[in-house]
């Protein structure tokens, strides 16, 4: 693997999927490829957390859209795993692999950019890769929606300057993670904020964040929200949460029909139904909840359902 401080060095990007987000991760590949300048060397590190002999097939038939180098790991984290809450029901305990890279990415790799798989890239990571992380563990966008719920920031104990961030595109400084044995911390503050835990590795993460700081990068840019893009500056869209909904999703499908899938599995209608009446639910109850107590506990109940 080449030094992280060479020119044109590789731009080494980490996604994380199971067979049930495999199309995803196809999209967020063909458009990292097909976006990228042509004097980049990419090379993708593949955690695959189930992924099935098709889906191998068809990440290593990527290779005829350009040449990239490809890792791939398959950990067991189920001795870390157990520390997190697992009854989350939107976020998996896959989610949290992030937090453990330093134990299956190679000693000689310094740093590495995480995405999620529900992003797509725009145009070249380069200038994402090269960001300085000014001594910082990680470089990292404000998020789009959680700052919004500021109950969730005070169960945190977050400090009023902290400026919450999305985890699903880092800039880790791999090597300084290791320096610092940051995955003892990690652990104790999964453990610390088990009960108030809603968005899982992001919530560890940025309580981690909160005491040690974090170099800040772009949201518009480089982990922009559908409902923020801008044409011509957005390099990397993330379509989180209840992706049909939003805005620009035609960016998304047409990357996804450029690959084997030809398509990406939406919630189905059924769904929809059952998460209308649900939100219907909730505010009824909610309503009748007089103390700020009880609504703060149901909120935090809803949101883990």
């Amino acid at each position: 693997m080449c030094p992280s401080n060479q020119t044109n060095s590789p731009i080494e990007i980490m996604l994380v999927s199971d067979q049930n987000y495999a199309p995803f991760l196809a999209t967020t590949m063909v458009s990292i490829l097909k976006n990228a300048a042509p004097e980049d060397v990419l090379s993708f590190h593949i955690v695959d957390a189930g992924l099935s002999p098709r889906d191998l097939e068809i990440v290593e038939g990527m290779k005829s859209i350009r040449p990239f180098e490809l890792h791939y790991y398959k950990p067991n984290l189920s001795e870390f795993l157990k520390l997190f809450p697992d009854d989350i029901g939107d976020f998996p305990l896959v989610c949290n692999y992030r937090l453990f890279l330093t134990e299956f990415l190679p000693q000689d790799l310094d740093k590495i950019l995480y995405m999620d798989v529900d992003v797509v890239a725009l145009g070249s990571l380069r200038e994402l890769w090269e960001t300085p992380f000014e001594d910082r563990f990680v470089a990292a966008a404000k998020d789009k929606l959680i700052p919004d719920q500021q109950y969730h920031l005070d169960a945190l104990e977050l400090s009023s300057d902290h400026l919450y961030f999305n985890s699903g595109i880092m800039l880790v400084n791999v090597k300084k993670w290791r320096e610092d044995n940051l995955l003892p911390k990690i652990l104790r503050t999964s453990v610390k904020i088990r009960d108030k835990n809603v968005y899982q590795d992001q919530d560890v993460i940025n309580v981690v964040a909160d005491e040690i700081g974090y170099k800040k990068i772009s949201s518009t840019k480089w982990n922009c929200h559908p409902t923020d893009y801008v044409e011509g500056e957005t390099r990397v869209l993330h379509f989180m949460g209840i992706r049909q909904e939003h805005p620009h999703l035609d960016i998304l499908t047409s990357y996804a029909k450029q690959t084997p899938y030809g398509g990406l599995p939406f919630q189905k209608t059924s769904y929809k139904i059952k998460r209308f009446f649900r939100i219907i639910s909730f505010k009824i109850v909610y309503f009748f909840l007089f103390k700020g107590k009880w609504r703060r506990v149901y909120r935090k109940r809803f949101t883990k359902r």
